[in-house]
């Protein structure tokens, strides 16, 4: 974050007139997200019920950290899934597509 009067983003305008400036890269990505196509959209929404469902109580999480533990996974937990910051969301489904068998094998 930048003022807007004096510091860089000024210096920058005196510079170079047309510059365009953003403010939060994070709240961009976050704008983003939200056009997605319908099948990104289901395919998010259900991995978030994946990663709620494990998260939700302490049995299951313990479960799952046993479960991934005994198959010498890289990962032994799951991120719970924050709605506003995209780059949560990355990593999110980054874990849970390393874990996919063993989140599967849980589920049955």
């Amino acid at each position: 974050m930048f003022g807007c009067y004096k510091g860089l983003r000024d210096r920058m305008k005196i510079v170079s007139p047309h510059v365009t400036w953003s403010y939060c890269c994070i709240h961009r990505q976050s704008l983003a997200a939200k056009s997605l196509p319908d099948s990104l959209k289901e395919i998010l929404n259900q991995s978030v019920k994946v990663v709620n469902f494990i998260k939700a109580n302490s049995n299951n999480t313990r479960l799952f950290k046993s479960l991934c533990g005994d198959m010498d996974s890289l990962h032994t937990k799951l991120l719970l899934h924050r709605e506003v910051r995209w780059l949560s969301r990355e990593n999110v489904l980054t874990i849970l597509f390393e874990l996919r068998h063993e989140v599967l094998m849980f589920l049955r």
